[in-house]
């Protein structure tokens, strides 16, 4: 059932993030769902489904984005892993610590990008100006709900890895 869950999920952030992002070009710059569910995955459910989705969701970005497959599976995989053991160790329960915490994850996605980029000595532009904060603000509301989801679907679950 979880792996229907995250199938969905990066379904869900593939449709919106391409075919509505032909139309509403705003989407790029200020929203990375495949970042989000792989932070909220491994928010609520823990380190290895924070782990897979990322790994699943970073994949696909790269297989349709036109670069190097590999970027964004290494950027998401970090993410979710890291973001299960926060979730494990860190107390992140009202809107404004998640808030917080989606923006975080967004900044280590570019960081790790812009790091694994200039290792491939394959620049890549993270934006300029405010782009990162649009970023960053777009995805931590995306986050909330995300995780609100997650939680009001199986509240009880106290079981992450």
């Amino acid at each position: 059932m979880r792996l229907f869950e995250v199938g969905v999920a990066i379904l869900v952030a593939f449709v919106v993030q391409t075919v509505l992002g032909r139309y509403l070009p705003f989407l790029g710059n200020h929203l990375d769902l495949f970042t989000v569910v792989a932070a909220g995955f491994g928010l609520v459910r823990g380190r290895m489904p924070g782990m897979v989705s990322g790994a699943a969701a970073g994949l696909l970005q790269d297989a349709f984005s036109g670069g190097f497959l590999g970027f964004n599976g290494i950027s998401k995989t970090t993410v979710g892993y890291l973001s299960g053991i926060a979730g494990r160790h860190l107390i992140i329960r009202g809107w404004s610590t998640r808030a917080l915490f989606f923006a975080l994850a967004t900044l280590l996605d570019l960081i790790i990008l812009g790091v694994v980029g200039y290792a491939a000595e394959f620049p890549r532009v993270m934006g300029e100006g405010l782009a990162p904060l649009y970023l960053c603000f777009g995805n931590a509301l995306a986050g909330i709900l995300l995780v609100r989801a997650l939680e009001r679907r199986d509240p009880g679950d106290s079981s992450r890895a």
